[in-house]
């Protein structure tokens, strides 16, 4: 037999916590002749199955159900999936600071904030320490090419400040330009 104070030290909880318990019917304590409350081996077991059922998102409540009858299925599936949406929003967010430390892809970051707020996007990404046209350049290279208007328009403000828009000297542009018209006649 346990003491009130002995099985929460066993179990982790706080007394206020083990008499809830007690008041939810989830375990039954016996009050001794001097007024003491103690708990059995079972009661003990009972708090830790019940631990680990709350460990899995049941509720109280749902626990209580479990002890007492056969286990809801479609209850667990609903936990099952509540729990699975939240790995996936944690696991996104996970990869969102993965990808600010360096260590991921953040183009579809990049892509979804100009969408929703390209002027913070543009403004963050200067107080990230990008001067004006590497932010421009970061947006643009976020952006969906099929969506041309737009695409041009972005295109030319990273681009327009540059002396060259194409690889090399104007000499080599010259020579790949006469080398591709002279094998386009020839095929």
């Amino acid at each position: 037999m346990y003491q009130i104070s002995q099985l929460a030290k066993k179990v982790g909880l706080s007394r206020t916590a083990l008499l809830y318990y007690e008041k939810q019917g989830l375990i039954s304590g016996q009050r001794l002749a001097n007024g003491y409350r103690v708990y059995s081996d079972n009661d003990l077991q009972r708090v830790r199955l019940v631990q680990q059922l709350l460990s899995a998102g049941l509720t109280l409540k749902e626990c209580k159900a479990c002890l007492e009858a056969k286990i809801d299925r479609s209850l667990l599936q609903s936990r099952l999936q509540t729990l699975d949406d939240e790995i996936s929003r944690k696991q996104q967010s996970r990869d969102l600071l993965a990808a600010m430390l360096g260590e991921g892809d953040l183009t579809s970051w990049h892509k979804g904030l100009d969408e929703l707020a390209p002027d913070a996007h543009l403004d963050w990404l200067m107080k990230q320490g990008f001067n004006e046209k590497e932010a421009l350049r970061l947006k643009w290279l976020s952006k969906d090419m099929n969506e041309h208007e737009q695409y041009m328009a972005d295109f030319m403000a990273v681009f327009e400040t540059l002396e060259r828009w194409g690889p090399g000297s104007k000499q080599d542009t010259t020579q790949a330009l006469m080398f591709y018209l002279k094998h386009r006649r020839t095929s």
